[in-house]
């Protein structure tokens, strides 16, 4: 008799129209490795639904429906070359989304430089000869410093922003000629280095181009495209909200409750207060 009336309550309150409902009716996220959950605990790789933490995943226990097409590793340019493919799903869920969430630039931007100071690290032998034996310096750290420094700078003087913003603004442009009533919604692109004290001159070389890039990502915003300014979200909390102390720039758990916070502030404004 219990299980005849639950099931009696259950219809009855179906039937009523009182089942608890979504926040949102769809979300697509689309971009890169910060999209996908990398980096995360639970992530494996490719498959973006693995890590329940990711900001697309936290988004998407809120939607009625949700897609996550991020690609681990990519850049902007080949994202722009995926709406080429009318084969790719990435077009049809992009076609059929109310809101479409972004992330991209962070690998034609920050992968290269991590790169370099990779590289630099595994090069310079005497810098974890010293760390063996004890001998941190502030000499050592410096002398260290400089050589990131130099492979930092090489691989930022390398980086075609003009380019990245113009593969941006086209990648808008191809969604809205798809979607025209979508609200797409661009993340800036944060400074993982900032505040660590090794990597002080990486963050050097990379302030002035990220700011660059930013700058031409927030100038995309109007009408349906909004900007997440994610890098002042991130501002002064680095080392917490990104994996950097293990030389991975993806954002840590914190980092992607950030962003899904930062993400829903602007999905639960009404649409006219932001234009």
């Amino acid at each position: 008799m219990k299980k005849i009336l639950i099931g009696a309550a259950i219809f009855l309150t179906a039937i009523s129209g009182n089942l608890p409902s979504k926040k949102y009716s769809s979300i697509t996220v689309i971009g890169d490795s910060i999209a996908s959950g990398y980096g995360l605990s639970e992530y494996v790789s490719g498959n973006n639904y693995s890590a329940l933490d990711s900001f697309g995943n936290l988004l998407g226990a809120e939607s009625e429906e949700y897609e996550n097409y991020a690609v681990d590793g990519r850049r902007s340019d080949e994202l722009l070359a995926a709406f080429s493919d009318k084969n790719d799903p990435l077009v049809r869920t992009v076609s059929d989304a109310d809101n479409v969430i972004i992330s991209i630039g962070g690998n034609d931007f920050l992968k290269p430089m991590l790169d370099a100071i990779k590289m630099q690290a595994l090069t310079d032998t005497d810098f974890f000869l010293s760390i063996l034996e004890g001998d941190i310096s502030a000499g050592n750290i410096s002398e260290y410093s400089n050589g990131i420094l130099q492979s930092a700078l090489t691989a930022a003087r390398e980086v075609d922003v003009d380019g990245t913003i113009g593969n941006i603004r086209r990648i808008t442009e191809k969604i809205s000629s798809l979607n025209p009533d979508a609200r797409v919604i661009l993340l800036t692109v944060y400074d993982p280095f900032a505040g660590n004290v090794l990597l002080a001159a990486a963050a050097e070389a990379a302030e002035e181009k990220l700011a660059e890039l930013n700058v031409g990502i927030k100038s995309l915003a109007g009408g349906n495209i909004f900007a997440a300014d994610i890098y002042e979200v991130f501002k002064g909390h680095e080392a917490g909200y990104t994996n950097i102390a293990r030389l991975d720039i993806h954002p840590s758990s914190a980092g992607h409750y950030k962003i899904y916070e930062t993400i829903t502030e602007i999905l639960n404004t009404p649409v006219e207060s932001r234009l």
